[in-house]
C-alpha cells in the first residue's frame, strides 16, 4: 500500500538538509582518500589509484569551497 506524505519545509530547513547532506559527502571522500592513498580502497572515479587519488582531491575541494559558500567550516 503506497502512501503520500506532504511536507512543508522553510528555506532555513532546506539549507540545513543541504549542508548536512554535503558534509555527510565530504566525511565519505576524505575517508576513501586515506583507503585510496594506503592502496586499500577502491575506485571512486576511475580504476587508476594516482588519477582517482587526484579526482578525489578535487571534488574535496569543491564541497568545501560549497559550505564555505553556506557559511560552514569545512576543514573541522
Amino acid at each position: 500500500m503506497n502512501k503520500k506524505i506532504t511536507v512543508d519545509l522553510d528555506w532555513d530547513t532546506i539549507d540545513g538538509i543541504a549542508r548536512a547532506s554535503m558534509h555527510s559527502v565530504l566525511e565519505n571522500l576524505q575517508k576513501d582518500l586515506v583507503e585510496r592513498k594506503n592502496g586499500n580502497g577502491m575506485a571512486i572515479f576511475v580504476t587508476e589509484q594516482e588519477f582517482d587519488v587526484m579526482l578525489i582531491e578535487k571534488h574535496i575541494e569543491a564541497f568545501k569551497l560549497v559550505l564555505k559558500y553556506y557559511g560552514e567550516n569545512a576543514d573541522a
